[in-house]
Order: C-alpha cells, then structure tokens, then sequence
C-alpha cells in the first residue's frame, strides 16, 4: 500500500498572501488542525496550523513562551491593534522550516512514520512538490492498523 492508495484529493489549502482570518475560518469550518498552503502553481509553500493562530492571541509576555517551535514567526504580533492584525497575511506567520510531505508512491508505513515522528494530524501528498493530497492519521489508523487488531473503525 502506498500514499496514493490512502489520500484524499479535496485538500483545502490557503494561498501566502491570505489573511489570518481567512485561515482562521477554514481551520475551524473544515475542522482541520493544519491547511498546507500552495502558491500560484499550486507548490506546496508552508503550513498553516490551529497553533499559528492561536499564537496570535497570546500576550507576548507569557513565561516560556519564546521557547515554543513555533514562534519566532509570530511572537510579538499580537501587540498590534485589530486593524494591524487583520493585515497579517498567512505568508507572514506559516511554517515553512520544518516542512514535511511525502510522494504519492512512498509507502503508507513510511507516511505513518513520517506522522508519528513530526507529530502531525495530516501529511500533505506532493508530486514534482506540487500539493496532490493529504493523508490524515485517522485513514491510516483505519487501513493499517485496524486489520491487524481486527476492530472496525468507524468514520
């Protein structure tokens, strides 16, 4: 079994130049933890994730805080005024250092290991790098690990 067999095609994705509450809307209207975000050619570019955003509404000065992966990009903006923050683009804020996919021919046991040690909730599907799919751990739960329990998984 490979990526291809275990990836959805209707991947919602976000553009650089969309704004954080655009993101916003779609990480809680399709209920997903992370969009990939492509640009013009449809190249996978970055990550938007549910931490991204909520990044944002933290004040700047909580302990520990600069210590958090995921940072660097965002931390200080949330001392903007509303106005300033509904300017912030997603290109302004998404992950684009610790970037991983797979190709839709790499095995499902590698996808599900790629997912397990970056601890992610969905792996985008790329071909030439361009975004094809998505594989979510709950597919993978459901075509490779529950017939080896003998359970059923229900969607």
């Amino acid at each position: 079994m490979v990526a291809a067999d275990l990836m959805k095609t209707d991947v919602v994705t976000l553009a650089p130049d969309d704004t954080i509450s655009q993101a916003a809307e779609l990480l809680t209207a399709y209920e997903h933890s992370m969009i990939p975000v492509i640009d013009d050619e449809g190249r996978l570019v970055g990550m938007m994730t549910e931490m991204d955003v909520l990044a944002l509404a933290l004040p700047s000065s909580v302990d520990g805080l600069a210590s958090l992966r995921y940072l660097p990009r965002c931390y200080g903006l949330r001392n903007l005024n509303s106005d300033e923050l509904r300017e912030v683009t997603v290109g302004d804020v998404m992950r684009t250092d610790d970037l991983v996919s797979v190709t839709e021919d790499e095995l499902a046991a590698e996808a599900a290991l790629v997912i397990m040690r970056n601890n992610l909730p969905q792996l985008p599907v790329v071909r030439d790098g361009k975004l094809v799919g998505r594989i979510c751990r709950k597919a993978l739960i459901m075509e490779l690990v529950n017939p080896s329990l003998g359970v059923t998984c229900h969607p």
